[in-house]
């Protein structure tokens, strides 16, 4: 069984899983400002625009993909469990966030949101939601 340290990578599964996300951030962060420069510069107009304002969406795509194959790669049973949850409670948390502010939009008035922070609110539940677990031992 995994060492339960916390704040800990203890299994291969989990190391190739950060990996693969650093790999996926690296990225996002490499296209993301350049992209969001020419853009807002207007130096890129028509259909080039929009296949600008999908690649920095790959990396992020990539980085929920690993999810998927880290939990096919665990083989701890407990951890893997773990994860699920942090994933179903990520989940519930940026759905509902999603429904909430989208009626306080349509009737309530508020200014609408880019919806690529739902995926935000997603990261940040699931990670809190794991440092709440390692502490918890």
């Amino acid at each position: 069984m995994a060492e339960q340290r916390a704040f800990c990578i203890t299994t291969p599964a989990q190391r190739r899983h950060s990996r693969r996300v650093f790999a996926a951030a690296i990225i996002y962060a490499a296209v993301l400002v350049p992209i969001v420069y020419v853009v807002k510069h207007g130096m890129v107009t028509g259909p080039w625009r929009m296949i600008l304002a999908l690649i920095p969406a790959l990396p992020v795509i990539a980085m929920f993909g690993s999810y998927a194959r880290y939990l096919s790669e665990e083989t701890d049973e407990y951890i893997r469990t773990m994860v699920v949850r942090q994933i179903l409670t990520a989940t519930t948390i940026a759905m509902a966030c999603a429904v909430v502010w989208g009626f306080l939009v349509d009737l309530g008035g508020a200014p609408p949101i880019a919806t690529y922070w739902i995926a935000f609110v997603w990261v940040v539940a699931q990670g809190v939601t794991a440092m709440i677990d390692k502490v918890r031992g």
